[in-house]
């Protein structure tokens, strides 16, 4: 209920009149990340034996682009904004993001089971799963531990990232305020 009739609307009117003083825009972000986060961070990926450079920056982009496109359209139309994109794309590169932290930290994101013929099976753990290990508790203080889990994974939440994931959401479902918890 705080974050609902408190947080939301505080969050809502930072954002939108940041937009409308062109204080918050799609360079002052990519600077920011680029500049503050890690997420402009060229980091090696194994894949098949090989180191391949990645840079989350590079991936989420194209989200916070389509973001401020929309934003400027409703700006300018009155007309509602089209969040499928962003939302859509920014919940799982959000998944994304955590899973390299918590691999950065120490946390395995993969589970090993054993299939009928004794093989060694490995598995990517689910986000709510991380979200709920021990060592989250370490990395992140209580509160953003908690919202996190009920904006991506608590039924009793948003629950995003399984009704992305598994296509529950209607259009009229993707609301200002997904799209700004997930900026934030």
């Amino acid at each position: 209920m705080i974050l609902e009739n408190y947080c939301m609307p505080l969050l809502n009117m930072v954002f939108i009149e940041g937009l409308k003083e062109h204080k918050i825009t799609f360079q002052a972000f990519m600077e920011f990340f680029q500049k503050y986060s890690w997420f402009g961070k060229t980091i090696p990926r194994k894949m098949l034996n090989k180191e391949i450079p990645h840079n989350w920056l590079s991936l989420i982009a194209p989200s916070l682009f389509e973001y401020f496109a929309q934003m400027d359209y409703w700006m300018a139309s009155g007309n509602y904004p089209n969040l499928v994109l962003c939302i859509d794309s920014l919940v799982l590169k959000v998944e994304g993001l955590l899973r390299d932290l918590f691999s950065f930290a120490g946390v395995s994101t993969f589970y090993s089971k054993e299939d009928k013929q004794g093989r060694s099976i490995y598995q990517e753990k689910d986000l709510n799963s991380l979200l709920h290990e021990e060592k989250m508790s370490e990395l992140f203080d209580s509160d953003d531990l908690l919202l996190f889990k009920f904006v991506l994974v608590e039924k009793a939440g948003y629950n995003l990232r399984h009704k992305i994931a598994h296509s529950l959401m209607l259009n009229i479902e993707y609301q200002i305020n997904y799209i700004h918890l997930l900026l934030l």
